[in-house]
């Protein structure tokens, strides 16, 4: 309800303080009002600041209103009212009757939070002010400002392109220097760089604001995700009319960190090896890199975003781009009509929108990040509680306040071009999601034989005979290479001539008057002998590979005769295409929905369809520990995530092997890779979507 204009006017703090500022986006000059107490800035319009100074020549509205008037505003009631409803939200005007000091105790206590929910609301960020360097920093502005002055650009661009060169000359060095960080000395080393990077980074703030006179209030430390970091407050920065005062104290500690980097990746190309030059590599590298990975990022509040807003002129330009954001997202969705938040020309709103819309995109994949990481570090129930607190506040809560507010905007909803597009695109996205038409699932397959045979060489050896090809029908027992080891023929025949001289010495022995020792002897190394030619001969005949069945070659290697093969070369596998079958690999999930007897289709890898229709047999009931065929994990680009330990190739979920059968002969006489496409029973999106969160529920509940 709109104030009595004879109301009294409440009294101005006499602490606050009037300074001319830049002019806004549009060139309109503008005043700040600075409230020392809060350490905060005030952007006030023409009209606000006319009423600002003639608020303590008058008694009450009334007066306050003619007072401006005779300057040459007219200024409405409603306007005034804003205006007090401003100063009042603000705590810029006297508390000293008994009423208000009740009304700001009541405020006061309706912000203080338990513990546990501030820390639930700022665990991702807190700032710990630490210093109150103000004093400190004119003393140390007065001894370095010559250094402030210099032409550093320069000097750290030529120091650092004539360091990198110096790098690249000994790449390999420095790479091995990499490869040593996790070290416990490289991680002491680390910690050390970082801090002393961190702390010229924070100087270099705190300097360039002392260049241009400004406050620097306070500098401490900040936890980001539990992770300690520094911070400068150069709040005062908004003192200066130009932005490009800002925008250079903004920005001036990645340009520290970044001349940092020049003279350390300088000083670690002439310094000996050592404790010194591990220190300037990871000066020169990890830490300014980690550095611009955070800070010059626009979408988050740090030094990235602070220098956009500098650059464009646009002061809170993420919660104006915000309210911009939201405003074309209604208008977008349902026509509404409404005036945007603020005056909005074509190429500004087009800039605010992709702001806005490219912050709530990163914050989403960032959100969900910081999620993930939090689960996975913490321990089991404090990462559950995290993970939760970080969906739910961060991303559900904002997306149903948003819905909230549709909603209480829907007697201005009308039937327009807007509402017909999204209530059409509502409609659709839950066919898409409840109607169950997903009727089908495509898996991961092979064609294999339950009856085959890999020839692999007993020994090393040379080729004698090759006679097998791809494709090849074989008859059972035809003879399909033959194999030849030099160490196992010298020994056999050296075996012969030992076997031949003591058969000789035997004959003498029993047409003489040998002893029956001698002959005992003789008998016994003979036996030997012929024992050691039996197993160098079955040796030999290890080497000759015969056909075990009819069937047809596969997978073969391409040999010819001299070549020479090992042990643990596959030489080709012989399929009985008779025993033909198919394997296929589905989820949990899906197991309960597979159509037994139902038909399948397969298509290879390379795209070829196979020629004949297959048949779903059965589904093994227990998932399968390890895979037995490479060629589908995705250790070997195959499609099932897998891991190989231990020469076991292990599936990183619950997989269980279908089993299908050829409905009419097939031409396949190899091992094929392909997908097979299975009818299940139908389902939705929605249905599969909720079956597949269960099980991730049930699989992490285990403490």
């Amino acid at each position: 309800m709109p104030s009595d204009a004879a109301t009294p006017l409440p009294r101005l703090r006499q602490n606050l303080r009037l300074l001319p500022a830049s002019p806004d986006e549009e060139g309109e000059p503008r005043w700040q009002l600075f409230d020392a107490l809060s350490n905060k800035f005030y952007f006030l319009s023409r009209t606000a600041l006319y009423l600002f100074r003639e608020w303590r020549h008058a008694e009450d509205q009334v007066a306050l209103l003619g007072r401006v008037a005779e300057r040459g505003l007219e200024v409405s009631q409603q306007e005034l009212d804003y205006f007090i409803r401003f100063l009042q939200q603000n705590h810029l005007l006297e508390v000293s009757d008994c009423k208000s000091v009740a009304e700001f105790s009541a405020q006061q206590a309706q912000r203080k939070t338990h513990v546990l929910m501030w820390l639930l609301h700022n665990y991702l960020f807190i700032k710990i002010p630490l210093l109150r360097p103000d004093l400190v920093l004119t003393r140390l502005y007065q001894r370095c400002y010559k250094v402030l002055n210099f032409p550093m650009p320069w000097l750290a661009g030529g120091i650092g392109a004539l360091g990198l060169v110096m790098v690249l000359r000994q790449w390999e060095t420095f790479t091995h220097t990499l490869q040593n960080f996790f070290s416990l000395s490289a991680i002491v080393y680390y910690a050390a760089a970082l801090v002393l990077v961190k702390t010229a980074h924070e100087l270099g703030h705190a300097l360039v604001a002392k260049r241009y006179g400004c406050r620097v209030s306070s500098m401490g430390v900040a936890f980001l995700l539990m992770t300690p970091i520094l911070y400068t407050d150069t709040t005062d920065a908004w003192r200066l009319r130009s932005r490009y005062q800002r925008l250079d104290i903004v920005t001036a500690g990645v340009r520290v960190e970044i001349y940092i980097a020049c003279f350390a990746t300088f000083l670690w190309a002439i310094v000996p090896s050592g404790s010194l030059r591990d220190v300037m590599f990871f000066v020169a590298t990890t830490s300014w890199i980690s550095s611009l990975l955070i800070n010059i990022s626009p979408f988050m509040r740090f030094d990235g975003y602070y220098a956009l807003s500098d650059f464009l002129g646009m002061e809170n330009l993420q919660p104006r781009s915000f309210l911009v954001g939201k405003w074309f997202l209604r208008e977008k969705l349902f026509g509404f009509g409404f005036a945007p938040p603020e005056p909005l020309n074509r190429k500004k709103c087009l800039l605010m929108v992709s702001y806005a819309w490219g912050t709530w995109v990163y914050r989403f994949f960032l959100f969900i990040g910081i999620a993930v990481l939090v689960y996975y570090f913490a321990f089991k129930l404090l990462g559950i509680v995290l993970f939760l607190v970080e969906i739910l506040w961060f991303l559900v809560f904002p997306i149903i306040k948003e819905i909230g507010v549709w909603l209480t905007l829907r007697k201005f909803m009308t039937i327009n071009k807007a509402s017909i597009v999204t209530l059409s695109a509502v409609l659709l996205m839950f066919a898409a999601l409840l109607v169950p038409w997903q009727n089908q699932i495509s898996a991961p397959a092979v064609i294999t034989f339950e009856r085959h045979q890999t020839f692999y060489p007993s020994e090393p050896s040379r080729v004698v005979t090759w006679q097998v090809a791809v494709d090849k029908k074989v008859k059972q027992g035809e003879l399909l290479m033959l194999l030849e080891s030099a160490e196992v023929e010298q020994e056999i025949r050296l075996t012969q001539v030992k076997l031949e001289a003591l058969q000789t010495q035997w004959q003498r022995a029993s047409s003489g008057a040998s002893s029956s020792s001698t002959k005992l002897t003789l008998q016994t190394q003979i036996s030997r002998e012929q024992s050691q030619l039996q197993s160098l001969l079955e040796r030999r005949e290890r080497l000759v590979f015969q056909a075990p069945f009819d069937g047809y070659i596969g997978e073969t290697l391409s040999l010819k005769k001299d070549d020479y093969v090992n042990e643990k070369m596959p030489l080709a596998t012989l399929y009985d295409v008779q025993s033909g079958i198919v394997k296929a690999y589905i989820s949990g999930r899906s197991v309960s929905r597979l159509k037994i007897g139902s038909e399948a289709r397969f298509i290879g890898n390379d795209g070829t369809k196979l020629d004949t229709k297959l048949v779903v047999n059965n589904v093994l009931p227990t998932a399968i520990t390890h895979l037995n065929y490479p060629g589908l994990s995705s250790v070997y680009d195959g499609p099932i995530a897998a891991q190989k330990m231990q020469d076991q190739i292990i599936p990183d979920t619950s997989i269980y092997e279908v089993l299908l059968s050829f409905k009419d002969t097939s031409s396949i006489s190899r091992q094929v890779y392909g997908r097979v496409d299975l009818s299940v029973e139908p389902t939705s999106f929605l249905v599969e979507g909720g079956r597949y969160l269960y099980g991730v529920f049930i699989r992490e509940s285990g403490f």
